[in-house]
C-alpha cells in the first residue's frame, strides 16, 4: 500500500514480478520494461531486507547469536518462509498459486475502468486490505508467498549474513516463483475471460488487432501506470486537451459562431 502511494503515479508501483509479467502478457506492458522492473524489484527487496537486518542486528545477536532457523529462539524464520511441516509440496504449491491468482486478479479488476473501479486514491488501500486478507486466510500452509522478489531477497540476505542454508531446503524458493507467476497468469486469464472487455487483452483480440488498437489508444496501461495516468502523462493529456479546446474555439470564431 505504501509503495503504491509513493510511486504509483510514476511507475505504476508493480513491486512484484508476478504483476509485471501478468501485465506484459495480458495488458501489453513491454517485455523489455518488465525485465527492468523485475531487476528493480529484486534490488529494492534486497535493500529492504538488508535494512531490516541492520536495524535488528543487536536484537538478533542478543536473542539468537548462532543465527538459527529452528528452536524457540530461532530468528531465521523472521526473514524467510518455508512450508509447514505437515504441508505436502502439492498443497504448498497450490496455496501460493491460489493466493497469487486472487491478488493479481484483483489488480486487474482495480485497473479496469469499464468495471467498477474505486475512487481516486483508494486502489492502494484496497490492495493493502487484500494482502492482509490473503495472509490471514491462506497463510497457514506457506506464509503465503505471493511476491517472488521479496521471497528471494529474504533468503539471499540471511544466507549472506550466516544463517546457513535451510532457506534453500527442498528448492521451495524456486517453487514459490513458479506458483506466484503461474497463479498470477491464471488469475489474469480468468478475469479476462469472465469480465474484461478491453482491446489490450489477447483473450479479446488478435495480436494484429491489439497492435492496431494500441497505436490509436493514448491511454495505455504501460504508459499510464497500474491504476491510471501518471502525472507526466496526465499533464501532457491536459495540454493536448487544452490545445484542442483552443482550436475548436478558433474554428467557431472563423465560422462566425
Amino acid at each position: 500500500m505504501m509503495a503504491i502511494y509513493i510511486a504509483g503515479g510514476i511507475s505504476g508501483a508493480h513491486c512484484n514480478p508476478a504483476v509485471s509479467i501478468s501485465l506484459s502478457v495480458f495488458r501489453g506492458f513491454p517485455a523489455r520494461k518488465a525485465f527492468i522492473y523485475i531487476c528493480a524489484q529484486l534490488l529494492g527487496a534486497i535493500c529492504a531486507v538488508l535494512l531490516a537486518y541492520g536495524i535488528y542486528h543487536d536484537a538478533i545477536v542478543s536473542i539468537d547469536p548462532l543465527k538459527t532457523t529452528t528452536g524457540n529462539s530461532a530468528t531465521g524464520k523472521s526473514f524467510f518462509t518455508l512450508p509447514a511441516t505437515f504441508a505436502t509440496p502439492t498443497t504448498a504449491f497450490f496455496t501460493d498459486f491460489v493466493s497469487s491468482a486472487i491478488m493479481i486478479g484483483t489488480v486487474m479488476a482495480l485497473g479496469d475502468d469499464t468495471n467498477s473501479p474505486p475512487g481516486a486514491g483508494m486502489h492502494a488501500f484496497i490492495l493493502g486490505l487484500i494482502g492482509f486478507a490473503l495472509a490471514s486466510t491462506l497463510g497457514y500452509n506457506t506464509g503465503p508467498q505471493t511476491n517472488p522478489a521479496k521471497d528471494l531477497a529474504s533468503r539471499l540476505v540471511p544466507w549472506w549474513v550466516g544463517y546457513g542454508s535451510p532457506m534453500w531446503a527442498n528448492g521451495w524458493w524456486a517453487e514459490a516463483w513458479v506458483a506466484s507467476i503461474t497463479g498470477g497468469l491464471m488469475g489474469s486469464l480468468i478475469y479476462d475471460i469472465a469480465i474484461f472487455e478491453g482491446e489490450e487483452s489477447p483473450v479479446n483480440y488478435s495480436m494484429s488487432k491489439r497492435k492496431e488498437s494500441r497505436r490509436g489508444n493514448k491511454r495505455k496501461w504501460w504508459k499510464t501506470g497500474l491504476f491510471g495516468m501518471s502525472k507526466k502523462a496526465k499533464g501532457k493529456s491536459d495540454l493536448e486537451d487544452g490545445v484542442g479546446i483552443h482550436e475548436k474555439d478558433a474554428g467557431r470564431r472563423m465560422d462566425g459562431h
